[in-house]
């Protein structure tokens, strides 16, 4: 329901921008050719976040995520300048942009994207990014990947030929990197799988961790004072305990390029949804305590 509140959302925008005419009295230069580029530009763009709202996958939720919030601060820049943000179809279009930015942000949206692309009875659940992270490089990286990617073409269409080259060469690479970063952050799952569950992060574990059913002696919020091994990366919010039955071998990270094995007795995660992770274990067979 969340990816078909999205595309309805997403599709509406469209109604906004073009009958509402708000985004291109504002963003085409003057001359025709320039206009159609433009024009072109942007409807080649919106077909690209609305392939990636049908897609399902990480790569495509990442493409929404980075896209729509852009697409959304877009109509309402050109709104603010417009005499025709007053009109009612320009209305649905700037409402529709804030509520497919508030459906694409939340985690069970991006985890209905990546589960629409798992494999058999698997059930993912995002893992929250690493507390430094949120706070320092999410709102960065998501601006280099919409201006690295924007500046550059919007010059060169409007004739600044040496500024489009630079900020094109280094604008599309840095906005590609950027991107990256984000993908790989949305590909930090917590995974039931059929015998058990997969601890699926990179930034904390060498290697994806399969821990079997038999493995799992139960699965709780984590309580202050434990002496679990932590595998949250520094995330915020409620982590949860893993307390196995017997050792498990690991690669743990403890650096950007540094890792140590340990054997776990217990391990901690932290997921972006931890009651409907407890709710899915519980129904899975897992003990809670």
């Amino acid at each position: 329901m969340l990816r078909i509140g999205a595309v309805a959302a997403w599709l509406a925008v469209a109604a906004g921008a073009w009958f509402g005419d708000l985004i291109l009295p504002e963003l085409r230069p003057d001359g025709g050719g320039a206009r159609s580029t433009v024009t072109l530009a942007l409807w080649l763009a919106y077909l690209v976040v609305l392939a990636a709202l049908l897609l399902p996958g990480a790569r495509a939720a990442t493409v929404v995520r980075i896209a729509m919030p852009a697409g959304a601060l877009q109509l309402w820049i050109a709104a603010s300048g417009s005499a025709d943000a007053s009109d009612p179809v320009a209305l649905i279009g700037l409402i529709a942009s804030l509520l497919g930015t508030g459906i694409v942000l939340l985690p069970a949206y991006a985890e209905a994207h990546v589960n629409a692309a798992s494999y058999g009875d698997e059930r993912r659940f995002l893992l929250r990014p690493p507390g430094p992270i949120l706070v320092a490089l999410i709102v960065p990286m998501w601006a280099v990947s919409v201006a690295g990617v924007a500046v550059g073409p919007l010059l060169l269409t409007g004739r600044g030929w040496a500024a489009g080259i630079v900020a094109a060469a280094i604008g599309l690479p840095a906005a590609a990197f950027a991107a990256h970063t984000l993908y790989r952050l949305a590909s930090r799952w917590l995974v039931f799988v059929p015998n058990g569950v997969v601890v699926h992060d990179h930034m904390a574990a060498t290697e994806p961790l399969p821990l079997g059913r038999r493995d799992i002696a139960s699965i709780s919020p984590a309580p202050a004072d434990t002496s679990a091994v932590d595998l949250t990366a520094q995330a915020f919010g409620m982590a949860l305990e893993l307390r196995l039955n017997r050792p498990v071998k690991a690669g743990v990270r403890t650096g950007r390029n540094r890792s140590d094995e340990r054997s776990l007795t217990a391990l901690l995660v932290s997921p972006s949804r931890p009651a409907a992770v407890l709710a899915t274990a519980e129904r899975r067979g897992l003990k809670l305590s």
